[in-house]
Formats: C-alpha cells, structure tokens, sequence
C-alpha cells in the first residue's frame, strides 16, 4: 500500500518510520539531542581522509586546525 504525498507515490512503510522517528524526537530533550548530532557529526567528519595544504605537513597542519589557526592574516591569506 502506498500514500500520495505531494504527488508522489511514498510506501506506507516509510510514512510510519518517520512518524516514529519524530515521535521519539520529541521525547528527547533539545540539549542532549543536539550534544548526540554533534558526536555523530564529529565521528563522520574524522573518518574523512585529510590532505594538509601545499607547503605544510600533516602534523602542522592539523595542530594549526586544532588551535582555530584559519590563516587570517597569515602568508596563505594575505588580509
């Protein structure tokens, strides 16, 4: 069985996951949902293979990313 939503067939299957999915959405609290979006963000983002920029090793690179070094002002970025 399929629903019409917007003018496309959707399976009723997946009607009723999102429907649960928000359900328990809304049974968790703001703070410790959004601290969970930004594990998951952060576990997905560290599994990205880095390449540092031209003219940096990887271990200058990262230690400049991890300190909030974006180059302001820096010979990369001329102001």
């Amino acid at each position: 069985m399929s629903m019409s939503i917007l003018g496309t067939a959707v399976p009723a299957e997946w009607v009723a996951v999102v429907v649960l999915a928000f359900t328990a959405g809304m049974c968790v609290p703001f703070r410790y949902g959004i601290e969970r979006l930004r594990g998951f963000g952060r576990v997905v983002i560290g599994k990205l293979p880095y390449a540092p920029p031209p003219g940096k090793e990887e271990g200058e690179a990262m230690e400049a990313a991890t300190e909030g070094d974006h180059g302001s002002g820096s010979e990369d970025h001329p102001s």
